[in-house]
């Protein structure tokens, strides 16, 4: 059996476009190859590289703290692996565009009528919005105008038993509850438990297809998010 691997996230650099009011990512050098042969004087020598960015910078899943204060509500490290490592699915909703139109419990049961798909318990849900592919990487389209999940259609994702949704856009709440300040989705999220994946990528290669989606987040220590390395794994025979 022969497996292939798609890989679905986006590429960190430096001032890569981030959620407005997050930490900017910045890559710099620690030490160099140049300055390592002027130490060692052998011969020998090394690299390395410093990060700063934001726990929901890049392709990142929310942890429960991110909007939940309760003492209860845990952290990154705290929640099981089990739940970034599933079986998944990928809906087209690429039709709904812009902020003020909202990704529908009706938007979404058409889309799984359309893929001849079935959303199983422990499913993770990734919706194709199409937002990346026409975007990304421009600042102003890619961070301010982009639709998002309702309440309802969320609600409706946790009662078919889904465990994560992924989108390709900054967040999973349109990006006009930056001024509605009222964020459905991630409100649902906070009442149901449910995970959410922010800033995926390539979902146009995985659309209507049943897979398992890899998602495992940096391991820190209290933290309200961490980036991950997303893919999709199919076994192919």
């Amino acid at each position: 059996m022969k497996v292939k691997i798609i890989d679905l996230s986006q590429e960190i650099y430096n001032d890569m476009p981030v959620y407005p009011g997050h930490q900017r990512t910045t890559i710099f050098n620690m030490k160099t190859h140049e300055e390592t042969i002027l130490v060692n004087k052998t011969g020998y020598s090394s690299i390395t590289m410093g990060l700063l960015m934001s726990d929901h910078g890049p392709t990142h899943v929310d942890a429960e703290t991110h909007i939940d204060p309760s003492p209860d509500a845990k952290s990154i490290d705290q929640i099981p692996l089990e739940k970034f490592y599933t079986e998944a699915i990928c809906l087209d909703v690429s039709h709904i565009r812009g902020e003020e139109n909202y990704i529908t419990k009706e938007v979404l049961e058409k889309a799984l009528e359309e893929s001849g798909l079935e959303i199983k318990e422990g499913d993770t849900v990734l919706l194709y919005t199409g937002h990346y592919n026409r975007t990304y990487p421009d600042y102003g389209k890619w961070l301010f105008d982009y639709p998002g999940l309702d309440r309802e259609a969320t609600e409706w994702l946790c009662d078919k038993g889904v465990v994560n949704v992924g989108v390709d856009a900054p967040s999973i709440d349109s990006s006009i509850e930056m001024k509605r300040k009222k964020y459905p989705a991630h409100t649902v999220c906070k009442e149901r438990k449910l995970l959410n994946a922010e800033n995926l990528a390539n979902l146009d290669k995985v659309v209507g297809k049943r897979f398992i989606v890899s998602m495992l987040p940096l391991k820190i220590r209290g933290a309200s998010g961490a980036p991950v390395r997303a893919v999709a794994i199919f076994n192919e025979e």
